[in-house]
């Protein structure tokens, strides 16, 4: 089967991604998820999990990877995409990239830690084909407006205001 990533309905999953990140936000934690997919199919999902494991990793990404990563090493993974309602940092970026996934879509990007600049490096530019920003960004405010407006304004602006 081949892959056509134009012809993916991108607000569809990134809508999928949302509600994670919703779950994440009435949980206290900040309101991040992800999901990944393979031929239309959601294979995995996850969302912002820090106080809940009590750990700095288990950011909406990780888990999402977690979740699908039997199903990724055991089939041709060309076509998985991952969408995910912040751009990922750098430490996702690098989990994604080491588990072959080539595809990412984000809503929000990420103005504080600038993750794209990892496309910079080659081997990260080698891996990923399509790195598609702005998918229900509005979308991805409101739940940070509603759950943690404070950390909104540095990932918009890259600082927080002074008080």
């Amino acid at each position: 089967m081949s892959f056509d990533f134009d012809a993916m309905d991108h607000v569809y999953f990134m809508r999928e991604a949302l509600k994670e990140a919703d779950l994440a936000g009435q949980a206290g934690e900040r309101p991040i998820g992800a999901v990944i997919v393979h031929q239309g199919q959601v294979i995995g999902r996850g969302r912002a999990q820090h106080q809940a494991r009590h750990s700095g990793i288990a950011h909406a990404e990780m888990n999402a990877l977690l979740q699908a990563e039997q199903y990724i090493h055991a089939h041709l993974h060309d076509g998985c995409v991952i969408y995910t309602t912040l751009e990922p940092c750098v430490m996702c970026l690098g989990a994604i990239v080491m588990s072959d996934i080539d595809h990412i879509v984000y809503a929000l990007a990420d103005n504080w830690i600038k993750p794209g600049k990892m496309l910079e490096l080659e081997h990260v530019r080698r891996h990923i084909k399509h790195y598609v920003g702005g998918i229900l960004a509005d979308e991805s405010v409101k739940l940070w407006e509603q759950f943690n407006p404070r950390e909104l304004e540095m990932i918009q602006k890259g600082r927080l205001a002074r008080m």
